[in-house]
């Protein structure tokens, strides 16, 4: 539990801090690339994490996720203010780490359970998640009161803590490494595998096209208009090499699958992308779903903390504290998503579908809040899209489990990528829109270093708010496209006796009996709401 708090808190903690920390670099024009170095190296790193727990066992890849958090939070809390350069690099090996601990606990609850147990594990889970990640702004608010460069400290001795707790209570308990088998007929490795052999099998090749393309295509969308001409070669030549590679990158996890060219050269190599499982309906799906949520999350911890230090010029404290408003809806949504797994219905879609209806409607509202200036509905939305969010934290992962039980570490996988690829592009996209208006309106970004001390006109100030509203607008058709994708997904039901007396290896004593195969949604409607075949 430790190690997930770690990366919960890692994710949002500096989310009070990013305008003091960009501003003290002198760096606020580049103010998403403190979250975007972390957000690249975590979406690009995650597939490969349920691969290492596999092929080095889960201790293994544990401890190494854990030191990799503290080399990060170490280069983040000593760079000097002249070298943003090794700031980004702590921020990039953190996003390698905190993408570890979050995999790694997700395949360790779902070893050696049925889906019923999983679905407590996840619940008890769900809520420390959603209680780190509540606070960590908070803290983080506070921490930069004193010095931001305490965001990272603090980050020390917790994964010392971890590293100490996972080897004299954990390693006993986790499962070593697991057989190497061909891709294709699932035959072993023959003889003893070694370092090498089974360091190979992890797709390298995909996620360095990822990471560049999408570090290319992320730079272009950031500059373009605000700094540079969309003209621009300065935009046009990233933009476009970001585009080849991330095609390059499709082309290459297509034919790793079985049977084609690269997964005949390396049987052995596992695809970053498991395209054939992301094609199939459900886990496609939940991949969108997932998605639009990290979008959220990272609208609200990020760019509602710029509204109030920017234009409410709040201190980094204050800033922290009005985001706990977002406390009380994540913790009624998680309560409400254990409920309807664990007690009535015992199924996973409407959790999906209402917290899908719930979070763009309070992302919607507000927006809407924000450019009224009415501060307690901006509290009250900030509530309610963590009504939305906290209520498909768990389920989400149920369903998938329930659908495809043999592919848990793929699952989870793609899950947390979907979900941090959201993050980074609303990011991305949002400020963009921002800087783009503040542009358009003679305000030069790079010129705005006194963020949050009170230094900022009134004019300015209305100008930074029509900038924030129009960014939050900005990503409110990609939500409402979730409660459509969910509308196509089908439903798990979780037996009552689910669950007792039994163990054994991934998947095992997961029902696949208990699923509607199809739209649970057009189920209900064809059937008069009486509720979707089980298949």
């Amino acid at each position: 539990m430790l190690p997930y708090a770690v990366q919960a808190l890692d994710l949002t903690i500096i989310a009070g801090a990013l305008p003091f920390i960009a501003s003290d670099f002198n760096q606020l024009s580049q103010l998403n690339w403190i979250i975007s170095a972390f957000n690249l190296t975590a979406t690009t790193f995650i597939p490969a994490w349920g691969q290492v727990a596999d092929i080095f066992g889960r201790y293994a890849a544990l401890q190494t996720a854990l030191i990799l958090t503290l080399l990060g939070s170490a280069l983040c809390a000593g760079a000097p203010l002249t070298a943003f350069t090794m700031f980004l690099f702590g921020r990039a090996l953190q996003g390698i780490g905190c993408s570890g601990l979050l995999i790694l606990t997700k395949v360790l609850l779902a070893d050696k359970v049925t889906l019923r147990e999983n679905a407590k594990n996840n619940s008890t889970f769900a809520i420390v998640g959603g209680i780190a990640y509540g606070v960590g702004p908070t803290i983080g608010g506070y921490l930069t009161q004193v010095s931001w460069r305490w965001c990272f400290i603090i980050n020390i001795p917790i994964a010392a803590l971890g590293m100490i707790l996972a080897h004299f209570i954990l390693r006993p308990l986790l499962l070593g490494p697991q057989p190497i088998t061909r891709i294709d007929d699932g035959a072993e490795m023959p003889g003893s595998a070694t370092f090498l052999s089974r360091l190979s099998t992890i797709d390298f090749g995909g996620q360095f096209l990822f990471l560049f393309g999408m570090g290319l295509f992320i730079l272009a969308i950031t500059w373009a208009g605000a700094y540079y001409p969309w003209s621009s070669p300065k935009v046009i030549i990233p933009l476009t090499l970001g585009i080849v590679l991330l095609l390059l990158f499709l082309l290459w996890e297509s034919l790793m699958q079985p049977g084609l060219p690269l997964a005949r050269k390396s049987p052995y190599r596992r695809a970053m992308l498991p395209l054939p499982l992301i094609l199939s309906r459900n886990a496609g799906l939940l991949m969108y779903i997932n998605f639009v949520t990290g979008m959220a999350m990272y609208a609200v911890f990020y760019f509602v903390d710029l509204y109030f230090a920017l234009v409410l010029q709040f201190s980094s404290g204050e800033s922290g504290k009005n985001l706990l408003y977002y406390i009380p809806g994540l913790g009624l949504g998680v309560f409400m998503a254990v409920y309807a797994v664990n007690a009535f219905p015992r199924q996973t879609w409407y959790p999906l579908f209402l917290g899908t209806v719930i979070e763009p409607l309070g992302i919607t509202l507000l927006a809407a809040a924000i450019s009224w200036g009415h501060l307690p509905t901006v509290y009250g939305m900030l509530a309610l899209t963590g009504v939305g969010t906290g209520i498909r934290f768990m389920p989400g992962t149920l369903h998938a489990i329930g659908y495809y039980p043999k592919h848990v570490a793929s699952l989870v996988s793609m899950m947390a990528l979907a979900s941090s690829l959201g993050g980074t592009l609303a990011l991305t996209i949002m400020l963009n829109i921002f800087n783009n208006h503040l542009a358009g309106k003679g305000v030069v970004v790079s010129g705005v270093q006194s963020v949050g001390m009170g230094a900022l006109e009134e004019d300015t100030r209305e100008v930074a708010k029509k900038g924030i509203v129009l960014a939050f607008f900005a990503i409110t058709s990609f939500l409402w496209l979730g409660v459509g994708a969910c509308a196509g997904l089908g439903n798990v039901w979780i037996r009552e006796g689910e669950g007792e007396g039994s163990g054994g290896v991934e998947g095992e004593g997961m029902d696949m009996g208990n699923v509607c195969e199809g739209s649970f949604l057009g189920s209900l409607v064809r059937r008069g709401g009486s509720g979707g075949e089980k298949v």
